[in-house]
Protein backbone atom coordinates (compact mmCIF):
# COMPACT_ATOMS: atom_id res chain seq x y z
CA UNK A 1 0.00 0.00 0.00
CA UNK A 2 2.61 2.29 1.06
CA UNK A 3 4.44 1.92 -2.56
CA UNK A 4 1.06 2.56 -4.37
CA UNK A 5 0.86 5.88 -2.00
CA UNK A 6 4.30 6.94 -3.70
CA UNK A 7 4.20 6.16 -6.84
CA UNK A 8 0.92 8.10 -7.20
CA UNK A 9 2.38 11.03 -5.47
CA UNK A 10 5.56 10.62 -8.01
CA UNK A 11 3.26 10.47 -11.16
CA UNK A 12 0.72 12.86 -10.18
CA UNK A 13 3.45 15.36 -8.94
CA UNK A 14 1.38 15.91 -6.06
CA UNK A 15 1.80 15.26 -2.24
CA UNK A 16 -2.13 15.10 -2.21
CA UNK A 17 -5.30 14.99 -3.07
CA UNK A 18 -7.74 17.38 -1.42
CA UNK A 19 -10.73 18.35 -2.36
CA UNK A 20 -9.90 17.01 -6.59
CA UNK A 21 -11.96 14.23 -8.00
CA UNK A 22 -10.35 10.78 -9.39
CA UNK A 23 -11.16 8.78 -11.51
CA UNK A 24 -9.11 5.50 -12.17
CA UNK A 25 -9.72 3.68 -15.73
CA UNK A 26 -8.61 -0.12 -15.63
CA UNK A 27 -8.23 -0.18 -11.78
CA UNK A 28 -7.74 -3.58 -11.28
CA UNK A 29 -7.37 -4.76 -7.91
CA UNK A 30 -8.12 -1.10 -6.98
CA UNK A 31 -4.56 -0.68 -5.29
CA UNK A 32 -4.39 2.84 -6.73
CA UNK A 33 -7.90 4.07 -6.20
CA UNK A 34 -7.45 3.09 -2.41
CA UNK A 35 -4.47 5.08 -2.49
CA UNK A 36 -6.22 8.23 -4.11
CA UNK A 37 -8.35 8.31 -0.97
CA UNK A 38 -5.35 8.17 1.50
CA UNK A 39 -3.89 11.09 -0.04
CA UNK A 40 -7.13 12.67 0.34
CA UNK A 41 -9.39 12.20 -2.67
CA UNK A 42 -12.61 13.82 -2.29
CA UNK A 43 -14.34 11.24 -4.47
CA UNK A 44 -12.52 8.52 -6.61
CA UNK A 45 -14.80 6.65 -9.47
CA UNK A 46 -12.87 3.48 -10.60
CA UNK A 47 -14.16 1.20 -13.56
CA UNK A 48 -12.96 -1.62 -15.22
CA UNK A 49 -13.86 -4.01 -18.30
CA UNK A 50 -13.26 -6.89 -16.19
CA UNK A 51 -15.80 -8.12 -13.76
CA UNK A 52 -13.04 -9.96 -11.40
CA UNK A 53 -11.20 -6.87 -11.11
CA UNK A 54 -14.39 -4.83 -10.22
CA UNK A 55 -15.12 -7.84 -7.20
CA UNK A 56 -11.46 -7.18 -6.26
CA UNK A 57 -11.39 -3.51 -6.15
CA UNK A 58 -15.31 -3.75 -4.13
CA UNK A 59 -13.46 -6.42 -1.45
CA UNK A 60 -10.74 -4.04 -0.80
CA UNK A 61 -12.89 -0.77 -0.35
CA UNK A 62 -14.77 -2.99 2.27
CA UNK A 63 -11.80 -4.18 4.23
CA UNK A 64 -10.61 -0.43 4.67
CA UNK A 65 -13.97 0.79 5.29
CA UNK A 66 -14.06 3.44 2.51
CA UNK A 67 -17.62 4.39 2.03
CA UNK A 68 -19.33 3.78 -1.50
CA UNK A 69 -20.02 7.35 -1.71
CA UNK A 70 -16.60 8.43 -1.59
CA UNK A 71 -15.08 5.57 -3.28
CA UNK A 72 -17.65 4.56 -6.16
CA UNK A 73 -16.71 1.52 -8.42
CA UNK A 74 -18.59 0.26 -11.92
CA UNK A 75 -17.75 -2.60 -14.79
CA UNK A 76 -17.33 -0.76 -18.22
CA UNK A 77 -15.12 -0.26 -21.01
CA UNK A 78 -13.43 2.75 -21.77
CA UNK A 79 -14.47 2.00 -25.26
CA UNK A 80 -18.15 2.51 -24.68
CA UNK A 81 -19.01 5.89 -25.21
CA UNK A 82 -22.85 5.25 -23.67
CA UNK A 83 -20.97 4.15 -20.60
CA UNK A 84 -18.62 7.18 -20.90
CA UNK A 85 -21.66 9.54 -20.99
CA UNK A 86 -22.84 8.60 -17.76
CA UNK A 87 -19.43 9.55 -16.04
CA UNK A 88 -18.79 13.17 -14.40
CA UNK A 89 -15.37 14.69 -15.62
CA UNK A 90 -12.96 14.61 -13.17
CA UNK A 91 -9.90 16.47 -11.74
CA UNK A 92 -7.61 14.21 -11.93
CA UNK A 93 -8.16 10.88 -14.79
CA UNK A 94 -5.58 8.31 -14.04
CA UNK A 95 -5.01 4.79 -15.86
CA UNK A 96 -1.58 2.86 -15.50
CA UNK A 97 -0.81 0.40 -18.05
CA UNK A 98 -4.66 -0.21 -19.44
CA UNK A 99 -5.36 1.80 -22.84
CA UNK A 100 -2.81 -0.10 -24.70
CA UNK A 101 -4.40 -3.37 -23.66
CA UNK A 102 -8.40 -2.45 -25.13
CA UNK A 103 -7.69 -3.20 -28.98
CA UNK A 104 -8.12 0.29 -30.30
CA UNK A 105 -5.27 2.39 -27.90
CA UNK A 106 -5.93 5.99 -29.82
CA UNK A 107 -9.90 5.50 -29.15
CA UNK A 108 -9.14 4.31 -25.44
CA UNK A 109 -6.52 7.37 -25.40
CA UNK A 110 -8.87 9.80 -26.69
CA UNK A 111 -11.92 8.75 -24.79
CA UNK A 112 -10.18 9.03 -21.44
CA UNK A 113 -8.63 12.63 -22.30
CA UNK A 114 -12.14 13.82 -22.92
CA UNK A 115 -13.02 13.07 -18.92
CA UNK A 116 -10.43 15.66 -17.69
CA UNK A 117 -11.62 18.88 -16.25
CA UNK A 118 -10.26 22.42 -17.17
CA UNK A 119 -6.84 22.52 -15.62
CA UNK A 120 -7.12 18.96 -14.45
CA UNK A 121 -4.58 16.15 -15.00
CA UNK A 122 -4.40 13.38 -17.43
CA UNK A 123 -1.64 10.90 -16.11
CA UNK A 124 -0.98 7.43 -18.06
CA UNK A 125 1.84 5.32 -19.36
CA UNK A 126 1.59 3.66 -22.33
CA UNK A 127 3.79 0.38 -23.38
CA UNK A 128 7.38 1.68 -25.16
CA UNK A 129 7.72 0.97 -29.28
CA UNK A 130 10.83 -1.11 -29.63
CA UNK A 131 12.14 -2.03 -32.74
CA UNK A 132 15.56 -3.48 -31.77
CA UNK A 133 16.40 -7.19 -32.40
CA UNK A 134 15.48 -9.80 -30.50
CA UNK A 135 13.44 -7.45 -28.40
CA UNK A 136 11.39 -6.18 -30.81
CA UNK A 137 7.23 -4.83 -29.96
CA UNK A 138 5.97 -6.19 -32.80
CA UNK A 139 7.85 -9.69 -31.97
CA UNK A 140 6.00 -9.61 -28.42
CA UNK A 141 2.66 -8.85 -30.64
CA UNK A 142 2.90 -12.81 -32.18
CA UNK A 143 3.97 -14.18 -29.16
CA UNK A 144 1.03 -12.81 -27.40
CA UNK A 145 -1.61 -13.50 -29.42
CA UNK A 146 -0.30 -17.31 -30.19
CA UNK A 147 -0.27 -17.36 -26.38
CA UNK A 148 -3.53 -16.17 -26.03
CA UNK A 149 -5.03 -18.44 -28.52
CA UNK A 150 -3.33 -21.49 -27.50
CA UNK A 151 -4.49 -24.57 -25.54
CA UNK A 152 -3.40 -25.12 -21.68
CA UNK A 153 -0.65 -26.95 -22.78
CA UNK A 154 1.19 -24.95 -25.47
CA UNK A 155 1.21 -22.39 -22.77
CA UNK A 156 2.94 -24.03 -20.56
CA UNK A 157 5.58 -24.73 -23.48
CA UNK A 158 6.11 -21.40 -23.76
CA UNK A 159 6.11 -20.06 -20.43
CA UNK A 160 8.28 -22.82 -19.78
CA UNK A 161 10.88 -21.10 -23.07
CA UNK A 162 10.34 -17.98 -21.13
CA UNK A 163 12.25 -19.23 -18.14
CA UNK A 164 14.49 -20.82 -19.75
CA UNK A 165 15.79 -18.21 -21.64
CA UNK A 166 15.21 -15.73 -18.46
CA UNK A 167 17.61 -17.98 -16.23
CA UNK A 168 20.39 -18.43 -19.35
CA UNK A 169 20.58 -14.55 -19.69
CA UNK A 170 21.21 -13.99 -15.97
CA UNK A 171 23.72 -16.94 -16.32
CA UNK A 172 25.07 -15.13 -19.28
CA UNK A 173 25.10 -11.76 -17.07
CA UNK A 174 27.01 -13.51 -14.01
CA UNK A 175 23.70 -12.87 -11.96
CA UNK A 176 22.02 -15.44 -9.77
CA UNK A 177 19.42 -17.13 -12.20
CA UNK A 178 16.88 -18.78 -9.03
CA UNK A 179 16.78 -15.15 -7.46
CA UNK A 180 13.95 -13.70 -9.53
CA UNK A 181 11.81 -17.04 -9.45
CA UNK A 182 12.12 -17.22 -5.94
CA UNK A 183 11.42 -14.11 -4.16
CA UNK A 184 8.05 -12.64 -3.40
CA UNK A 185 8.57 -9.56 -5.14
CA UNK A 186 10.64 -7.66 -7.79
CA UNK A 187 11.30 -3.79 -9.76
CA UNK A 188 8.36 -3.20 -11.58
CA UNK A 189 6.06 -6.47 -10.53
CA UNK A 190 3.49 -4.23 -8.65
CA UNK A 191 3.16 -6.90 -5.87
CA UNK A 192 3.16 -10.12 -8.21
CA UNK A 193 5.55 -12.88 -7.75
CA UNK A 194 7.61 -14.02 -10.46
CA UNK A 195 5.01 -16.66 -12.23
CA UNK A 196 2.22 -14.04 -12.10
CA UNK A 197 4.06 -11.57 -13.16
CA UNK A 198 5.35 -13.73 -16.49
CA UNK A 199 1.72 -14.86 -16.95
CA UNK A 200 0.52 -11.12 -16.91
CA UNK A 201 2.99 -10.39 -19.81
CA UNK A 202 2.79 -12.95 -22.09
CA UNK A 203 -1.18 -12.92 -21.41
CA UNK A 204 -1.33 -9.41 -22.01
CA UNK A 205 -3.36 -9.23 -24.98
CA UNK A 206 -4.77 -6.76 -27.02
CA UNK A 207 -1.34 -5.00 -26.95
CA UNK A 208 -0.30 -1.88 -28.56
CA UNK A 209 2.73 0.18 -28.13
CA UNK A 210 4.15 3.88 -29.05
CA UNK A 211 7.05 6.01 -28.50
CA UNK A 212 6.89 8.60 -26.27
CA UNK A 213 7.30 11.07 -29.28
CA UNK A 214 4.08 9.45 -30.99
CA UNK A 215 1.71 9.54 -27.59
CA UNK A 216 3.00 13.31 -26.89
CA UNK A 217 2.16 14.56 -30.52
CA UNK A 218 -1.03 13.04 -30.17
CA UNK A 219 -2.01 14.30 -26.24
CA UNK A 220 -0.78 17.61 -27.30
CA UNK A 221 -1.60 18.43 -30.78
CA UNK A 222 -4.75 16.73 -31.44
CA UNK A 223 -6.43 16.57 -28.01
CA UNK A 224 -4.92 20.02 -27.08
CA UNK A 225 -3.15 19.32 -23.60
CA UNK A 226 -0.24 20.01 -22.23
CA UNK A 227 2.74 17.91 -20.80
CA UNK A 228 4.01 18.07 -17.08
CA UNK A 229 5.89 14.89 -17.19
CA UNK A 230 7.24 12.20 -18.79
CA UNK A 231 9.57 9.81 -17.84
CA UNK A 232 11.04 7.70 -20.51
CA UNK A 233 12.23 3.85 -21.16
CA UNK A 234 14.29 1.52 -22.54
CA UNK A 235 12.76 -1.84 -23.91
CA UNK A 236 9.85 -3.20 -23.24
CA UNK A 237 7.94 -1.47 -20.23
CA UNK A 238 5.72 1.56 -20.10
CA UNK A 239 6.56 5.31 -20.71
CA UNK A 240 4.90 7.87 -18.61
CA UNK A 241 2.81 11.15 -19.07
CA UNK A 242 0.77 13.64 -17.14
CA UNK A 243 -0.86 16.23 -19.27
CA UNK A 244 -2.24 19.28 -18.13
CA UNK A 245 -5.97 20.58 -20.20
CA UNK A 246 -5.84 23.93 -19.94
CA UNK A 247 -8.64 26.29 -18.84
Amino acid sequence: MASAVVDTRRLLRCDTLDGRTLLDIGCGSGLFSLAAHVLGARRVVSFDFDPQSVSASETLRSRFQVPPERWTIHQGSVLDEAFLGRLEPADVVYSWGVLHHTGDMWKAITHAARLVRPEGRFAISIYNRVTRFPDRSSMWWKIKRFYVRSPGAARRALELAYVTNHMATRLISLRNPLRPLLERGGEGRRGMDFWHDMRDWLGGFPYEFATAGEIFEFVHDRLGLELIYLNTVEGNACNEFLFRRPH
